[in-house]
């Protein structure tokens, strides 16, 4: 029961806070503060939890049906108590579900929409991602105040592309595909506001395409439309087997390239980038725009997906939060940021050419641009 006046609070997406905030009305400002703090001191708990589970096999066992503490230690070998502490803290973060079994234990349930979030091979799997932070990202954050003192800049003093390597990569780029299908979305009605109808045939370049889920579901938007992924061979070989998973084979190419060095072509009526920005450092980000000018047909388009920060829309958009944010976890792990709309607006002018829109998804913006 909540007192008159008082609400239970919840977050956009349903989760629910660790600090009940309505209990600290007529408490010290200071005291306040420290729990605002700590809740944010303790996000580490999440990955934790989650991780963990997903290291033990806890999301493989229970995809086969809601399970008990005690069905669960004998399936993942574990110890009971430990893990129904472990079961408590993810139904804590809403992960999964708890209710209780005919006999009054404790009963687990995996939500079916995270079923393939937690498989190697969901198409919208966090697995990739998970494997990236035992990895990498949670040393890497041990050392973002070193790199706060030097810049985390390379051997010769300057910035320095981010340092992840092709390994690393490969295993991380699956796990960011969820990204995906609100940024096409959003991509795809600007797209036709500009005068592409489905029935246009037209060429996309998809310049570090990653898995090549960007390309790919544009292409289901666009049945006229072909695209080709441009990447090293270890990605492009990903690329391919999920252009066959979401049956856009025939319409998609993989091109295994050099794209710094090599040539891209011309008549290219969209060129493609998505995340590949915040990699990049100032001169390169240019170099990026310059080259793709080159490349553009007549009338045809560049569109950005990225962690765009907009300094217009104010220090409470969730977009600039999420972007500055992002743009520390780059420092942590070695190179790269997140770039204002000046910073943009100024490459795309030296490689004439001009916004023409600028648009909002949960994580990211787009942007997109053609010859001035």
């Amino acid at each position: 029961m909540t007192a008159p006046g008082e609400t239970t609070a919840t977050t956009s997406a349903g989760f629910t806070p660790l600090v009940d905030t309505a209990r600290l009305t007529g408490v010290e400002a200071e005291s306040q503060a420290a729990h605002h703090l700590y809740e944010h001191l303790i996000g580490l708990w999440a990955p934790g939890v989650i991780e963990a589970a997903q290291d033990l096999g806890a999301f493989s066992a229970l995809t086969l049906g809601p399970a008990t503490a005690v069905r669960l230690a004998e399936i993942l070998g574990t110890d009971l108590r430990a893990t129904r502490v472990l079961m408590d803290g993810l139904h804590a973060y809403d992960v999964v579900r708890r209710s209780h079994s005919a006999d009054g234990q404790a009963l687990y349930t995996l939500p079916p929409e995270l079923h393939d979030v937690f498989s190697p091979h969901g198409l919208y799997s966090l697995v990739g991602k998970i494997s990236h932070d035992r990895k990498l990202a949670w040393n890497a954050w041990r050392n973002l105040a070193e790199n706060v003192r030097t810049g985390a800049r390379d051997a010769t003093g300057g910035e320095r592309v981010n340092q992840i390597s092709e390994e690393d990569y490969t295993s991380l780029v699956r796990g960011i595909n969820f990204w995906a299908p609100p940024i096409v979305r959003t991509l795809a009605d600007a797209l036709r506001e500009l005068g592409w109808t489905t029935g246009e045939s037209a060429r996309v370049l998809d310049v570090g395409c990653g898995t090549g889920i960007y390309s790919q579901l544009l292409l289901r938007e666009f049945p006229a439309l072909t695209a080709s992924g441009l990447d090293t061979e270890r990605i492009t070989a990903i690329a391919s087997r999920q252009a066959q998973e979401l049956d856009v084979a025939d319409r998609f190419e993989v091109v295994v390239k050099d794209f710094w060095n090599d040539d891209w072509g011309t008549d290219i009526e969209l060129a493609l980038f998505v995340n590949i920005f915040h990699l990049q450092t100032p001169e390169s980000a240019r170099e990026l725009l310059l080259k793709s000018s080159k490349s553009l047909a007549q009338g045809g388009l560049v569109a950005i997906a990225d962690h765009i920060v907009d300094d217009d829309d104010g220090a409470g958009s969730v977009q600039n939060k999420f972007s500055r944010l992002f743009a520390a976890s780059m420092l942590a792990t070695g190179g790269g940021d997140a770039y204002t709309l000046h910073d943009y607006d100024q490459w795309l002018a030296d490689s004439e050419l001009r916004r023409v829109a600028l648009l909002d998804t949960p994580m990211h913006r787009v942007l997109l641009a053609r010859r001035a």
